[in-house]
């Protein structure tokens, strides 16, 4: 599988798993209180995330056929992408408005981003050589997987209140 598929299938699954975040929302309707709070936090986290991941899987398809050294793009995708998480994480705690706003961003949601932010890393210096394109493409998968996970929590939280 060439990596422009790949990276289009991860695309796919990014939109889609943004495109929950509506549905979800509706259903989040009744929920009350800080769980509300904290659900709608981690659901407009998913979807950023969701949608960044979508963004960086696109963004090298269109340099692929112009670039002469394939790794040198991952590379570079690999350190705007360092970058934009990074600054995001900066920005979301310096406009961190309470305790619920500090839970949507830890423990088990952030579990992944070490993983991820080390493969840009080493990407970004070259470490992975010819797999560089394999780091890129575990940083967005990581990504996904803890967008994934705040939506697994939200739709734990609505069943637990519909039981209610």
């Amino acid at each position: 599988m060439e990596p422009s598929d790949t990276l289009l299938t991860l695309a796919e699954i990014a939109v889609a798993l943004a495109g929950f975040t509506g549905i979800v929302g509706v259903l989040g309707q009744k929920s009350a209180g800080a769980d509300r709070e904290i659900g709608w936090l981690r659901l407009r986290t998913m979807l950023e995330v969701s949608l960044r991941n979508a963004a960086f899987a696109l963004l090298p398809l269109p340099f692929l056929g112009f670039a002469g050294d394939e790794i040198l793009v991952w590379r570079i995708a690999s350190g705007a992408y360092l970058v934009t998480v990074v600054s995001y994480i900066v920005f979301r705690r310096t406009r961190s408005t309470g305790p619920a706003e500090s839970s949507t961003l830890s423990g088990p949601f952030l579990s992944l981003l070490p993983v991820s932010l080390l493969a840009c890393v080493a990407n970004v210096f070259g470490l992975a050589g010819p797999h560089a394109f394999s780091l890129y493409l575990l940083s967005l998968v990581l990504g996904l997987v803890t967008a994934g996970l705040l939506f697994l929590s939200v739709a734990a939280t609505l069943l637990r209140e519909d039981r209610d």
